[in-house]
């Protein structure tokens, strides 16, 4: 098996996993295990099954997950749902995790953090091959294209992901903040819709 840091070292395009998702979270837990950091945090891994036509990405857990142990949920969660609702599609559809697995804060998202995490979330989206990868926010965007460019400038297109569409947007929890951003979510899921309507 393939570390985190070098399975996608030969041809990322064509990768494809021999792992199961199961597998890749053990790896995570065991490795995170000897970084003092991670040790008594909270871990949120994703849901959803391979084979999803579609990977909801965020950024980082939160608190409303911890008791249920899953990913989006609370106000985040159902803002979520109503998004994608609105593009007819059920969360239960779609296979949701998150960038950082740690139930965190977004200034403890650190560049070392984020560079820990992102070989894990390329692994798990190798096993789950979506048609289209929706990255919610930032943190999921910079580690997916590998870029520094803020989420307001790369929304709104589909980007090349390793062979797959990835439409970046505005993080659910950062609509509850600022309500007036839904207008140009709404826009972007349009076009997710249009795509997943095409043959």
């Amino acid at each position: 098996m393939m570390d985190a840091q070098s399975s996608f070292l030969f041809d990322p395009n064509d990768a494809q996993s021999n792992e199961t998702l199961d597998e890749i979270n053990a790896g995570l837990l065991q490795r995170a295990g000897s970084v003092p950091q991670f040790k008594d945090r909270v871990f949120i891994f994703g849901e959803g099954q391979p084979g999803a036509g579609v990977a909801v990405v965020g950024e980082s857990p939160g608190a409303p997950d911890i008791d249920t142990g899953r990913p989006f949920m609370g106000p985040a969660g159902e803002m979520l749902n109503r998004i994608l609702s609105a593009i007819g599609l059920d969360r239960n559809d779609c296979y949701l995790t998150n960038a950082v697995k740690i139930i965190s804060s977004g200034d403890e998202i650190t560049p070392d953090v984020l560079v820990f995490f992102t070989p894990y979330l390329h692994r798990e989206l190798a096993v789950v091959r979506p048609r289209v990868v929706i990255a919610f926010g930032n943190t999921p965007t910079r580690a997916l294209l590998n870029t520094k460019r803020p989420i307001s400038q790369m929304r709104g297109d589909f980007h090349d992901y390793r062979g797959m569409k990835l439409m970046p947007t505005f993080n659910p929890a950062y609509l509850l903040r600022d309500p007036t951003k839904k207008r140009e979510v709404w826009e972007d899921m349009k076009k997710v819709r249009a795509f997943l309507a095409s043959p």
